[in-house]
């Protein structure tokens, strides 16, 4: 039997947990047809009154989430309700490579994670990339 992962890749998976204290997931809706594929380890952000998630960047507010590992599903579509982690660690995959954890952490247009002078508020690196995903630990500290 072939192991479907190996090597680093075998550390983790987008979306999974880290088991951290304090952590808070909230199942929200999906309130507009997303503009990139909401899958697991996405960026997703909250909308202003906190009932909702959204695929348009509102980095500014420092309403922001990932998208926790579910289960069977490809990606999110608009009326989904999605499990996202607004406190504790996560894994998620980045653009490229972090090694520099005192990086600003940022976010692209599609939902993925990079380092950048633009900072998505509320989060931090919290450990190097590893495997082909560039998979990294972000700390989310709460909305």
């Amino acid at each position: 039997m072939t192991p479907l992962l190996k090597g680093d890749d075998a550390i983790a998976v987008a979306g999974m947990r880290v088991k951290s204290m304090p952590e808070e997931v909230l199942s929200l809706p999906l309130m507009i047809d997303p503009s990139y594929p909401v899958v697991d380890g996405s960026v997703v952000y909250l909308t202003a009154d906190k009932k909702g998630c959204t695929t348009v960047q509102n980095v500014g507010a420092g309403y922001v989430g990932i998208v926790v590992l579910y289960g069977p599903v490809d990606s999110y579509k608009k009326g989904d309700v999605v499990p996202v982690m607004v406190k504790g660690k996560i894994w998620s995959p980045s653009v490229a490579k972090i090694t520099d954890l005192t990086t600003v952490v940022g976010a692209t247009t599609d939902g993925k994670i990079t380092a950048t002078a633009t900072a998505v508020e509320g989060m931090r690196f919290a450990s190097p990339s590893v495997g082909s995903q560039n998979l990294t630990v972000i700390e989310i500290l709460g909305v």
